[in-house]
Parts: C-alpha cells; structure tokens; sequence
C-alpha cells in the first residue's frame, strides 16, 4: 500500500499555531491597556484593579478543566475513528451524546460559579471579597464555552483545525474589545465592578465564537447527511483506500457510550488538574527551602516571581506542540482504527520532526539570549539566569505534548497521563532537593528532568507501539546542528548589536535566518513542511525548489 503524505495535518498544525500566535499577542497587549484603564481609579497605578481581575481565573480554568477540556479531546478522537471507519452516524450519535454532557455539565459549572461567588472569593482570602462581580460575570462562559469545545472537537475529529483556529481568534478579539469596553464603562461606579467587566468579556467572546460555529455546523449539516448516506453503503466508502488491516469497533449505546466518552476523556482531565496541583506543590517547596537558606519574605517571593515568569517564557515555543497535539491526535485515531500502522508511522514522524525542528533552536535561542529575552518581555533583565536555567525545559516540555498527542491517537490513552505524573513526582523531588544549593536555577533545571523523565517514558511507550525506530538521525542531528551555527554566530555578534530591546530584537532576527539557512544547507527541511504552510506555502516551496534546497 502507498502510504499518503498527510500534508492536511501538517497544514492544521500550522494554522493552529498561528491562531494561538495571533491569540497570546491580543492577550499580551491586553492587560497594559487594561491597566491603563484602571489607573486613574484605583490610585496604583492599575494595578489593583488588575489583580481584581484575575482572582476568579484560576477557578474559573480549574472548573473548565473538568466541563470541557478533556471532553473535547475525547469528541475528537471518537469522531475521527467512527469516520475513518466510515461511520458517520455513529460519528453524530458521539458528537450528539458528549454536546448533550457537556451542555449539562457546563450549566452546573455555571449555576456553581455565579450562586457560589461569595464563598469561592472568601475562600481564596477575605481581602478579596469584591471579587464576587467577576466571578458572577464569568459563570455564563462556562456553559457556553463547553458547549463551544463540542463543535470545536467535532471539526478537529473531521480533521480540520482551521474552524477551531478562527474560532480562536474571533473569541479573543471580542474578548478583548468587550473587555476593555465594558472596563472603561463599569470603573466609573467602581473598581470591582470595573474588574467585573472585564471577566465579562469572557462571555462576549465565547458567545461570538459559539455563533460561528453554530453557523459553520448548520452550513456543514448538509454534506455531514450525505456522509451518513454513503457510510450506509458500506465502511469503504468513506475509509477510502483498503486497510493494512480493518480494526472493527461496535460503538456502544445509552449510558455506555457516556462511559466511552469519559473513559477516552478522563486521563487528559486528570493530567488538567494535575498541572496546576504541581505548580502548587513546586511553590511550597520552593518557599520552604529558600526559607531554610535563608531568603524569606519580599525576597523569596521576588525569587519565585523570577522563577514563574521564567517558565512562562519558555512555554511560548510550546504553541507549536500544543498544535501538534491537537491536529495528530485525531489524524492517528482514524489510521489506528483501519489498522494503518504504516500510515500512522508516517504522520508522528512528522509530528516528531516538526517539534524537533522548532524546539531544538528554540531552546538553543532563549539560552543564549536569556536576560536579553527576559528584559524584552518583563521590562528588566533580573530573571536572566532564572531563564537561561529554564531554557533547557524547552525540548522536554514540547516532547513530552508531541509525544502525548500520538499515544493517544493510538488509543494509549493512560499511557502519557501515567508518565507524565511520573515525571511530575520527579520534578517535585529534584526541586526539594536543588533548590537549596542551587536556588532557582535548581527548580528550573527540576523542571527540565521532570518533563524530560515523561517525554522518555512517552517515547519508549511509541516504539513499543509502532514496532520500528521513530527517531532518526537527520531528525535530531540536522536541526542540533544548526542550532550549534545559530548560537555561534549569536556569540560573535552580540559586542557590535546595539542596547537595548532592540538590540535583541535584531539578535532573535538573526539567529532564525542563521538557523534557516543552515537547516536549509544541510537538507533538513523537506518541500511538503513548507508547502503546508498556510496561503503562502505552495508558491515558496516553489521557490525553493529551484535552489534545490528542498528534500
């Protein structure tokens, strides 16, 4: 059998990290304007009534971790395999089924959110009980959001991210338009209810992103009636070529069907709350030994503030995995359900390359412009070292997604969730233990072992599964090496660029054209990862074609 190049989920993954790109960037400028708006009401600067706005959060993120987050990756998955089995209506039933969960289950979240907000601020501290407006004005976005991550899944189980990817972008632009809006107006009456307002820009934004979906959904209707009509003839219609080998699954009805949906949803719920506990666990440990040291109060919470920032840093190149995980999963989940492993093969190798080629010199570029970067970002460069210890988490946390993404795709759902607690406990045992010696680039290079002790464990799991060697030689070797040129040419320009931000600005330029041009000199790069790039793509693959550059 002629295995296909799967260029329709390297296209997704593309799309997706450029909606999340354009999606933090709004977010970024954001909350300066934000707090902008605010300062001249809350007497310090903004700042107080930013923080207003960011109590309910957390819970909010916590409570949306278990109405939707794992469930919309479990829609994806089912729908994929019912499809690639040419079982559209077993497809609709997965899809009706878990919106029909989700809907139920984001109105209790929603009721919780907006009856319980007096208790659930308290609980968080008394000293910030005027918090209860924007808990209030959050709670509707959790009943329409979890209804918007059901299409969300639907479409991203039909294998195409771009419906996910603008929806993305249209609930954040009218978040933060709502948002500022709605701030600008309410601050006048006061500075809680101002916060409100901007918690209820949530709302807004998920209510336009719903909109279109809904839109997108009633226009698809048709052709999704006429898929179920085909998939009556018989699986073959839809499956397209025959399969290495037909893998049949009767899908279950009534409560077991539910049961199927969580049991596909529940482990990435899991690993959802088991995120945000490890960070509490690393805070506490961290604290009580740079107490025992003895760096307490304002200059321990400087160091942690330090060591926080750090690691918001280096998940931004993780963008590019989270994308690769959401666009591979339900592309392995409808190959590992006609028995595809050839196929399959194929496309986490190319999940694999693609983390490989982004997260080699990201990594290698924020380690070498450390305190530059954080300077850059955070407006002062004290959280330089913090960062360059952090930067060797970058692979590791990319991996460990990647990886994540294509055992679950292959139905080892368990698999990553168990790893990854795995490397969680070591994380959190290693911080213990070097933060004291070693401070914060003690908990930063903890971070670094943890995710990488899961993202081997990841690893080992899929040769297991595929049956032959994943990773190649010109896989790692390529892109290692022209991040070896990019930070070389990085050392030797920095005495001549100028001061500054932009100074950095210029370095950060530099070093991507080095490291493009190297990997293009060594053959790293092969025409279809370019010509998967959105709009543009074809025609530069094009281009480079002619200087047969191109593999």
């Amino acid at each position: 059998m002629q295995v296909r190049e799967g260029e329709s989920f390297l296209r997704g993954a593309f799309v997706l990290t450029l909606a999340t790109l354009i999606t933090r960037l709004l977010g970024l400028l954001y909350k300066p304007v934000v707090a902008r708006i605010f300062a001249p009401f809350d007497g310090r600067g903004g700042a107080v009534g930013l923080g207003l706005t960011q109590v309910p959060v957390t819970a909010y993120q916590i409570v949306l971790s278990f109405t939707s987050v794992g469930l919309n990756v479990g829609i994806a998955r089912l729908v994929a395999e019912q499809m690639a089995l040419g079982d559209a209506h077993g497809a609709r039933r997965v899809f009706r089924s878990s919106l029909a969960l989700m809907t139920g289950l984001g109105l209790v979240g929603a009721l919780g959110f907006y009856f319980g907000a007096p208790w659930i601020a308290r609980a968080i501290s008394p000293e910030v009980l005027e918090a209860a407006h924007g808990f209030r004005a959050m709670a509707p976005a959790l009943l329409l959001t979890s209804v918007l991550a059901a299409y969300r899944g639907l479409f991203q189980g039909f294998q195409e991210m771009t419906p996910t990817a603008v929806s993305q972008i249209v609930e954040q632009v009218v978040r933060v338009g709502a948002g500022a809006a709605l701030t600008w107006a309410l601050v006048r009456v006061s500075v809680p209810l101002g916060a409100a307002g901007f918690n209820l820009g949530d709302v807004f934004g998920a209510a336009a992103a719903l909109i279109y979906m809904l839109i997108l959904a009633a226009r698809r209707g048709g052709a999704l009636w006429q898929a179920e009509q085909a998939a009556a003839q018989g699986p073959g219609v839809l499956a397209g070529p025959a399969p290495d080998r037909a893998v049949k699954r009767r899908l279950p009805r009534g409560l077991r069907l539910y049961g199927r949906i969580f049991a596909v949803a529940a482990p990435i719920t899991v690993v959802g709350a088991v995120v945000p506990l490890m960070m509490m666990a690393d805070a506490l440990f961290v604290f009580r030994t740079l107490a025992a040291t003895g760096v307490t109060g304002v200059d321990a919470q400087e160091q942690y503030g330090l060591l926080t920032n750090a690691f918001m840093i280096v998940n931004l190149p993780a963008i590019v995995s989270t994308a690769v995980y959401t666009a591979v999963l339900p592309a392995l989940a409808g190959a590992a359900a006609l028995g595809r492993t050839a196929e399959a093969r194929l496309k986490a190798r190319q999940a694999y390359r693609i983390t490989f080629l982004l997260g080699i010199p990201a990594q290698a570029g924020i380690w070498a412009l450390a305190p530059g970067i954080y300077r850059l970002i955070y407006g002062f460069p004290a959280g330089g070292p913090a960062l360059e210890a952090m930067a060797w988490s970058v692979l590791p946390i990319m991996l460990q997604q990647t990886t994540s993404g294509v055992l679950q795709g292959m139905g080892r759902i368990g698999a990553p969730v168990r790893n990854f607690i795995l490397g969680a406990a070591v994380k959190i045992g290693l911080t213990a233990w070097w933060t004291g010696p070693y401070g914060i680039a003690g908990a930063a290079w903890a971070t670094a072992v943890g995710f990488g002790v899961a993202a081997l464990l990841n690893l080992v799991e899929v040769e297991r599964l595929l049956g032959r060697t994943m990773l190649t030689r010109s896989m790692l070797w390529k892109p290692l090496g022209a991040a070896l040129a990019m930070v070389g040419v990085l050392r030797l320009l920095q005495p001549y660029l100028p001061p500054g931000n932009g100074g950095v600005l210029l370095a950060i330029a530099a070093g991507a054209a080095v490291y493009g041009l190297a990997l293009l000199a060594a053959g790293g790069v092969y025409r279809r990862d370019v010509a998967a790039i959105p709009r543009f793509g074809p025609r530069l693959a094009a281009m480079l074609d002619r200087t047969r550059l191109l593999r």
